[in-house]
């Protein structure tokens, strides 16, 4: 029971320290009502701030500095990693998540499970995470800014994908049909993993375990997909490929965020997705210039460290609504 009321606590301080609306801040105060909760709660709260202080340290500033000189930052004609700066990269960062989560993120140790009777739509704000298990036993995790309504009944156990990025793990043995709805297209699902990216303007589904079928869109034809295939459906039209990398398709679910020889303009749009104060290219010939590295989702300051180390770059900061880059004169 103590465990559980920890994992509520955990989940109320990620919706109310990112972007809570009124009903979640009414919810949030009738919860906290209850002396245990509002004791769990406080430790939640202290613990985040000491992780925070902690984060400044004289040793965790140099094990950061570690970290950023084992980034791999790679030229045009670079297209992998070498294997031992790839270690370096793991190994630096795996130490460095257990001491500082980043804006918004509440340190989970597992998912959080929230009752079936939670009501029908969930949501998180930029930089957060959060998993939810339905009323069947299946579960999703939102990714950053995203939201996700509930609308199981007698015909489906359905979903629907409004905003952001969820992986969902389908329960298995179950009569109903499981289904996702996002951007027009419906993916239906049996006993399977998949992860739903919807942008502004496409929607992409990766398949990592079991089958789904994409319908909907021009024309309404289906596309079935097979392990490790991804579909990706735009106004430019609908593709089917292989997944080039399991490895950064999932990092988001562990906080990271992995780039394997990526245009800097691509990795700037996929940064910015976690953060309130965006990065900006300032010159346009900087755009192509192609990097590989791994980083802590919401951290941007280790991102432009390693840009300014690595390339020809400067940061200007001294507008509080965004982070400029331009080439270092």
């Amino acid at each position: 029971m103590e465990d559980a009321r920890i994992e509520q606590a955990a989940l109320w301080y990620a919706r109310i320290e990112g972007a809570a609306d009124r009903a979640s801040l009414a919810a949030f105060e009738q919860w906290r009502t209850d002396a245990h909760n509002a004791q769990a709660y406080a430790e939640i709260a202290e613990s985040m701030r000491l992780v925070r202080s902690a984060a400044k340290s004289p040793e965790l500033l140099a094990l950061r500095q570690e970290t950023i000189a084992g980034l791999v930052v790679s030229p045009p004609t670079r297209r992998r990693w070498p294997a031992a700066a790839g270690a370096t990269i793991a190994a630096g960062i795996a130490i460095a998540i257990w001491f500082s989560f980043p804006p918004h993120v509440a340190p989970v140790a597992r998912p959080a499970q929230v009752a079936a009777a939670a009501p029908p739509r969930y949501g998180t704000g930029i930089g957060q995470r959060l998993s939810v298990t339905m009323p069947d036993g299946s579960t999703a995790t939102l990714n950053t800014n995203t939201r996700l309504q509930v609308a199981y009944d007698a015909q489906a156990r359905r979903l629907v994908l409004e905003r952001g990025q969820a992986v969902f793990h389908v329960a298995k043995g179950q009569a109903l049909p499981f289904e996702v709805v996002a951007g027009g297209r419906t993916i239906t699902a049996h006993g399977t993993v998949f992860d739903v990216r919807l942008d502004r303007d496409a929607v992409a589904v990766a398949l990592f375990e079991g089958k789904v079928s994409v319908s909907g869109g021009p024309g309404g034809r289906e596309n079935a997909l097979l392990p490790n295939q991804m579909l990706t459906a735009s106004a430019a039209g609908t593709r089917v490929t292989p997944i080039r990398s399991t490895e950064q398709l999932t990092s988001w679910q562990n906080g990271m965020i992995v780039f394997d020889d990526e245009p800097l303009s691509v990795a700037v749009a996929e940064i910015n997705r976690y953060v309130r104060r965006p990065l900006v290219i300032g010159d346009a010939g900087l755009s192509s210039l192609r990097i590989s590295g791994a980083f802590q989702s919401g951290d941007t300051k280790a991102f432009v460290e390693a840009m300014q180390l690595y390339f020809p770059v400067q940061a200007d900061e001294r507008d509080p609504a965004r982070i400029i880059l331009k080439t270092k004169p």
